[in-house]
């Protein structure tokens, strides 16, 4: 999990995205839990794409090109049941010399459809959030669509977000970390909620 001066802030970002776009992702989200929007990579014009993780749903906005070749953004979402919803808090402080299980190998887990990129961030995380991030897809259900986003110095994330998306289910993480004085990134505290939801209807891709 690395930092660079460049990347421009998710408020910065959500503010390039045209309002009525904005106003939609709410509208599918419900009540907003959390939210980020950071550059899409993938994008020749540096545009910004955008998560939204309300109590209704996860919704996302990628920028787009249509057929007249004018910049677009194509919304999809995961609405849910929900009653389903579901949050557990996971306060994370090993000592400096705790010997931990996170890393990149410990994302690895069950073939779940993740790139090795999210995987290698997935590992990042306290074993217990990887557990309850990924428990609800072990059954054979694979991952459609995964995000995640952070802010902060490389000793302080003060913004983290990871969601997983599969037709069932949604899984996702929101909160801070912290590497105090004489730790490491291996023993780093964690102050996180994790959310799990039943997907009941989806929407675009």
């Amino acid at each position: 999990m690395r930092l660079t001066s460049e990347a421009r802030l998710r408020m910065e970002c959500w503010e390039t995205i045209g309002g009525r776009t904005r106003e939609r992702l709410h509208e599918l989200a419900g009540n907003v839990i959390d939210w980020f929007a950071r550059v899409d990579a993938s994008s020749p014009d540096g545009r910004s794409y955008a998560v939204v993780l309300g109590d209704r749903g996860l919704s996302i906005a990628e920028p787009r090109v249509d057929t007249a070749h004018r910049p677009v953004y194509v919304i999809s979402a995961f609405v849910f049941d929900p009653a389903s919803l579901r949050h557990v808090r996971v306060d994370h402080r090993p000592p400096p010399t705790a010997h931990t299980t996170s890393g990149p190998a410990a994302g690895a887990g069950p073939d779940l459809g993740l790139s090795q990129d999210a995987r290698g961030l997935l590992g990042n995380l306290p074993p217990r959030a990887q557990h309850l991030l990924q428990a609800p897809f072990a059954a054979g259900q694979r991952i459609l669509q995964c995000h995640w986003a952070y802010e902060g110095f490389d000793h302080h994330l003060d913004m983290f977000m990871v969601c997983l998306a599969g037709p069932r289910n949604v899984t996702a993480a929101t909160g801070t970390k912290i590497i105090p004085a004489g730790h490491s990134p291996e023993t780093a505290h964690w102050s996180l909620t994790c959310h799990q939801a039943s997907v009941v209807r989806r929407i675009g891709r």
